[in-house]
């Protein structure tokens, strides 16, 4: 899985590892005082928290990043087994769960890093990309909200990702994404996003190469058929039991996704 360096102990890493599998399996949101002393004091950490997860609940199928500008990224894991093809119904009872309509790609081939460690450039990432889709993706915390949890601590989690529903794929996609896209989202029948543009990168396709580059340096690069999500058109919504949220994003097939009640 790559070669996460951390300054703190591995007892730190696999103790906040194990608080969060038990999270996911309970439901209960974990307190600030169950991780007192294990909250990541740096990416590495907070990474390395990542892979263990993943390690014990099944591969991982992808990943979601939010990184604006030149500024620094963040990445989150999606396990393998929750990236589903549209339409899908889950029932889930666990934790109250939320939804984002989302660009996402699937890499059609490795982007494993160079021997000597020089970045990918943007033209040598989106030639890698095989497809672009829409996207819902499912939002769930395994932390509790008060108080806010720090941004490490929210990146050892996963970045509260729960799964992906995905559409079709389309491959000719350069000449669909942008930042002017047309971008709507119901649920349960009520209108929660409806907007041109609005990405928090402005192109939904700008944080990928941040993404490739961060993770060939951690000795962990996309191979093929992972996907990435970019980020959420329009923020964050609440899906009840017995609710489908539909999402549409101008020039790639619809996404349904239906919570059973």
């Amino acid at each position: 899985m790559g070669d996460f360096r951390v300054s703190q102990t591995a007892d730190s890493v696999a103790g906040l590892a194990d608080r969060l599998i038990e999270a996911r399996r309970s439901g209960a949101k974990l307190p600030a005082e169950a991780v007192v002393g294990l909250v990541p004091a740096e990416v590495a950490a907070a990474d390395a928290v990542q892979i263990a997860v993943a390690g014990r609940l099944g591969p991982i199928g992808g990943y979601k990043v939010m990184q604006v500008g030149d500024g620094p990224g963040s990445w989150g894991a999606i396990l393998a087994d929750r990236i589903l093809e549209t339409p899908a119904t889950v029932a889930y009872w666990v934790a109250p769960l939320r939804v984002e309509v989302e660009v996402a790609f699937v890499f059609g081939r490795d982007l494993p890093g160079r021997p000597d460690g020089a970045p990918y450039a943007a033209d040598e990432v989106a030639a890698a990309v095989g497809g672009a889709f829409a996207a819902l993706e499912i939002v769930e915390s395994r932390l509790a909200a008060d108080p806010r949890p720090s941004p490490l601590l929210a990146r050892a989690d996963f970045m509260s990702n729960w799964g992906l529903v995905r559409s079709r794929a389309v491959a000719d996609w350069r000449g669909l994404v942008h930042a002017d896209l047309a971008v709507r989202m119901d649920v349960g029948g009520r209108v929660v996003v409806d907007q041109r543009g609005g990405h928090p990168s402005g192109d939904p396709a700008h944080a990928l190469t941040w993404l490739a580059n961060a993770l060939a340096a951690a000795g962990h690069g996309f191979k093929a058929g992972e996907v990435v999500t970019t980020g959420a058109f329009g923020g964050c919504h609440d899906i009840a039991p017995g609710e489908t949220a539909v999402a549409e994003i101008g020039g790639f097939a619809p996404v349904r996704f239906t919570l059973a009640g």
